[in-house]
């Protein structure tokens, strides 16, 4: 009887630990059109990403970025976000978008009818939007929060936004996006 070989088998010098776990996720062609392809990827990539907690890294006091995957369709970062920390109202330069929550808790805030509306997205769940959405994402929590974010096309550019005297959203500034930066 041949035994199986089991996690302690493979060698330690893997040099591409994201993409032999990449490849475990959900691929787009088991996509059934039912949700956007982005939300997809973002939820495929989510399920087998690992906690910053579970990397044995210190805890950050920043929020940080790490590119997954980078096509000419869409890119995939991975986002760890300390107790605190939030990016202020953007968008996505037109590029559609999901991103699915790993583990904690991260809250969208968007801008409906003139009232902040605060969506509450836990481990496992996740969220799409279209080119022309624009939020904020927070971690209130009381725990760091870990989440996978896909931008189609590629994110090129993000318009951040501040709230002007007649309490309406005004570009503040665009910031340009490069593949590898750390601004999601």
């Amino acid at each position: 009887m041949q035994t199986p070989l089991t996690s302690t088998d493979t060698p330690t010098t893997d040099t591409d630990p994201w993409g032999r776990v990449s490849s475990r996720a959900v691929h787009p062609s088991s996509h059934s059109g039912d949700e956007p392809l982005v939300g997809v990827i973002a939820a495929g990539l989510a399920a087998v990403s690992m906690p910053r907690e579970m990397t044995g890294e210190t805890s950050p006091t920043e929020r940080s970025c790490e590119l997954l995957l980078a096509t000419e369709t869409y890119d995939a970062w991975l986002i760890h976000w300390p107790v605190g920390t939030g990016l202020e109202a953007h968008d996505h330069g037109g590029s559609t978008g999901a991103f699915a929550v790993v583990s904690g808790v991260l809250e969208e805030d968007v801008e409906h009818d003139g009232e902040t509306v605060i969506r509450r997205v836990r481990a496992g769940q996740s969220v799409t939007f279209g080119g022309d959405h624009v939020h904020a994402v927070v971690n209130r929590g009381e725990t760091g929060a870990t989440s996978v974010h896909v931008y189609s096309p590629p994110l090129s550019s993000m318009s951040f936004y501040r709230r002007s005297d007649d309490g309406s959203y005004r570009v503040d500034r665009v910031d340009q996006v490069a593949s590898g930066s750390t601004a999601r």
